[in-house]
């Protein structure tokens, strides 16, 4: 097998830190051991040092070794930054979270979303309950409840999606879950809408928004959207496969529920400083998005909650991803201050599982 690794804690004379770093270089390397050699990247700053490595193949068609500071498709902890962003549009008094979405659509299709039996709980929903996965609408990229179909069907290199096609996915399969409100069901339409609503609100397309006011003010230099990554940094990155199949997500198909593009060191930043409340003016801002909306993502774990786009698992507060080839975990625990950045190139090796391992968290 093929690997790469690169830290700071090896530097050290340090016992304990010398113990951690074989732990983690352990960890990664029998993780894509297991996993047919699929890229790995983790970073993880604990005790005031930082480690960052990488394990396996970046390219399976030419035995490329995977490197640290790759980039790799995060898939939807994109939500963290579209969270902020709206965050940030309540404080400037742009947005509530009780702001309904019939302030910003009226007669379009969209509003089909809510159907349930003939009647239409559109003027219900509002972009608190979006984030929070709470509004019932369909899910257009889980239509088919497989992974594998809908990466045939939807996958390709060429393919382009506007926002009135992804809307249209999600309606043509039929009514709402359920009424708005009524339960948690992750749901990526609701992020599209929360991202054509920053454009609406900000008077910015919303890549510019989140460049300008989430991206640039973390300084993390080495962040894209994947519609608008150049060719030449593009062609660079590393393979993205589905069970070691080659495959290919369309920039557009994920929109602001899941096209950022990075790497650990910038994933590093971003979550420190949101967890450092640097991207909001009002610490009140962050102690709520923390503390408020938690809710079981699933019904069996008590220790793993969602809240306004946010996960919260032992403190550890992040968001995982998946696209058609990657899969990523983001977490930040403010109390401890540790940071874990986890990122594979396969869509079914999971990054959570990598992150609850080395953080030595189970979930019950």
């Amino acid at each position: 097998m093929a690997s790469e690794n690169s830290n700071t804690l090896t530097k050290t004379t340090d016992s304990k830190s010398a113990s951690t770093v074989r732990m983690l270089d352990d960890s990664i390397k029998k993780y894509s051991r297991e996993n047919n050699d699929t890229a790995i990247w983790l970073l993880v700053q604990k005790g005031g040092k930082e480690y960052r490595a990488s394990a396996g193949l970046a390219n399976r068609e030419y035995n490329i070794t995977a490197k640290k500071d790759q980039l790799f498709e995060i898939g939807s902890a994109s939500k963290v930054l579209t969270g902020i962003a709206i965050f940030q549009l309540i404080e400037q008094g742009k947005l509530s979270l009780d702001t309904k979405l019939n302030t910003f659509y009226r007669d379009t299709e969209i509003k089909k979303l809510a159907n349930i039996k003939d009647k239409n709980y559109w003027d219900s929903v509002t972009v608190g309950m979006l984030l929070r996965h709470r509004s019932g609408f369909v899910d257009y990229l889980n239509v088919y409840h497989d992974d594998m179909k809908t990466i045939n069907l939807l996958g390709g290199k060429d393919k382009h999606y506007t926002f009135e096609q992804l809307i249209h996915m999600a309606v043509a399969h039929g009514d709402a879950n359920f009424k708005p409100n009524e339960k948690f069901q992750y749901c990526n339409t609701g992020y599209i809408i929360l991202g054509d609503i920053i454009t609406k609100v900000s008077g910015m397309d919303w890549h510019d928004y989140i460049q300008k006011n989430v991206i640039d003010r973390a300084q993390m230099k080495h962040t894209y959207f994947s519609s608008r990554i150049p060719k030449q940094v593009r062609e660079k990155m590393p393979r993205g496969y589905a069970n070691g199949k080659l495959t290919f997500m369309p920039a557009s198909l994920a929109d602001s529920a899941g096209e950022v593009i990075s790497n650990t060191k910038d994933l590093s930043k971003l979550i420190k400083a949101w967890g450092k409340g640097k991207l909001y003016k009002n610490p009140k801002t962050l102690k709520f998005q923390m503390s408020n909306g938690l809710q079981h993502e699933s019904p069996s774990i008590s220790n793993l909650l969602y809240g306004y786009a946010i996960m919260d698992v032992e403190d550890f507060y992040g968001h995982g991803g998946q696209t058609f080839g990657f899969e990523s975990y983001i977490a930040y625990n403010p109390k401890k201050d540790e940071v874990y950045i986890v990122g594979t190139n396969d869509a079914f090796v999971h990054s959570m599982d990598l992150f609850l391992q080395v953080a030595g968290i189970s979930l019950k």
